[in-house]
This record gives structure tokens, C-alpha cells and sequence, in this order.
């Protein structure tokens, strides 16, 4: 057995039917292709990410503010809520004695 691996066998024996200046030519080709993607790459996506944080960072101070609002209303309401809980309470209270008092047979 070599000390060649297995899959690294299989690797060199493939034939692309390139010859060495074919190979070198692709090699360069694909280095020019991915230093030019490289150097495009950030000046142009950097500013439709940029656009796209600033769209998203309105919309969350848009929808924070609504929430703020819906939060202050909803305080109001459950106010409102509790006092008419409470005054139910106490007219329920104020039956209750009535009845009691009607049960013994006197009336206040």
C-alpha cells in the first residue's frame, strides 16, 4: 500500500484532457474572476444592506411608537375595566346585605 490515500488516488489518476498551459490558463482565469468579484462585491451589496438596515430600523421605531401607543390606550382601558369591576363589586355587596337583611325579616 503507498502512502497515497485512497481518495487522493482517485484525484490524481482523473484525466481532464488539459494540457499544463490549458490548466494554467483556467487557474489564472478563475484567480481574475474572484479577485474582481472580491473587489465588486462589498462596494455594491454594502450599499443595498446599508438601504435595507435603514428601511428596516424606521419600520422598528414605526412600529415601537404603535406599540407605545396601543400600550398607553390599553392602560386607559384597564383602568376604566378595574373601576366598573369595583363599583360591580360593591353594588353585589349592597344586594347582598338587602337580601340578607329581607332573609331575616327586616329592612334597612
Amino acid at each position: 500500500m503507498s502512502g497515497i490515500s485512497m481518495p487522493q488516488q482517485k484525484i490524481d489518476a482523473l484525466d481532464t484532457g488539459l494540457s499544463e498551459a490549458e490548466k494554467e490558463d483556467l487557474e489564472k482565469m478563475i484567480g481574475e474572476f474572484r479577485r474582481d468579484r472580491s473587489q465588486d462585491a462589498p462596494g455594491e451589496s454594502r450599499e443595498p444592506i446599508q438601504a435595507q438596515m435603514d428601511r428596516l430600523s424606521r419600520r422598528l421605531a414605526d412600529l415601537s411608537e404603535r406599540v407605545l401607543r396601543s400600550d398607553r390606550q390599553m392602560a386607559d382601558l384597564v383602568e376604566v375595566m378595574r373601576l366598573s369591576h369595583q363599583k360591580s363589586e360593591l353594588l353585589n355587596q349592597r344586594l347582598d346585605a338587602v337580601i340578607a337583611a329581607l332573609k331575616k325579616g327586616r329592612m334597612l
